[in-house]
């Protein structure tokens, strides 16, 4: 009761008690809200490759995907020899499978035109093979197209190859 009367002090209301508590519990939910807001920006950074496609720069290589498989192909050859082959595509991340699938007969068919205009001498010769599948990587790509700015063919590769 003393505290009442004395000059300069205010009377004790029992209120102190009540917002003394408060004040903490504010500070540690603003504590686990940037807490929970820092690790949710964190997890986005890094799950952001899963949600974004990434685009390509024209010239820029994507970085390889699975690998396709043609059927195997007898052609002749221009000068009336066969060459037996099979062809290999190498994807990149960007390519649709499915449509590479689906356009399969058009890749099939640049494959016997590039190889039916070749000689059995010209295939024999150091880099023949070679300059067929630059010839061949040429068309399919083509075919294929780009997706995002890259590529959807970046090699091809002979599984098979035998000339008689």
């Amino acid at each position: 009761m003393t505290d009442l009367l004395q000059p300069g002090r205010t009377p004790n209301t029992g209120t102190e008690a009540a917002d003394a508590p408060a004040k903490p519990k504010k500070k540690g939910k603003l504590k686990k809200i940037v807490i929970v807001l820092v690790v949710l920006a964190l997890v986005g950074f890094l799950e952001k490759g899963k949600f974004i496609k990434p685009h390509y720069r024209p010239g820029q290589q994507a970085p390889p995907g699975q690998v396709d498989t043609l059927d195997q192909l007898t052609v002749n050859l221009s000068d009336g020899h066969l060459v037996q082959t099979t062809i290999a595509l190498q994807l990149t991340t960007v390519a649709d499978t499915k449509t590479i699938t689906a356009d399969a007969p058009q890749f099939e068919d640049a494959a016997i035109s590039v190889i039916g205009s070749e000689t059995y001498a010209g295939l024999l010769a150091p880099g023949g093979r070679d300059d067929m599948k630059s010839q061949l990587l040429a068309r399919f790509q083509k075919i294929a197209g780009t997706a995002d700015g890259a590529q959807a063919v970046s090699a091809v590769y002979f599984t098979g190859l035998v000339i008689q």
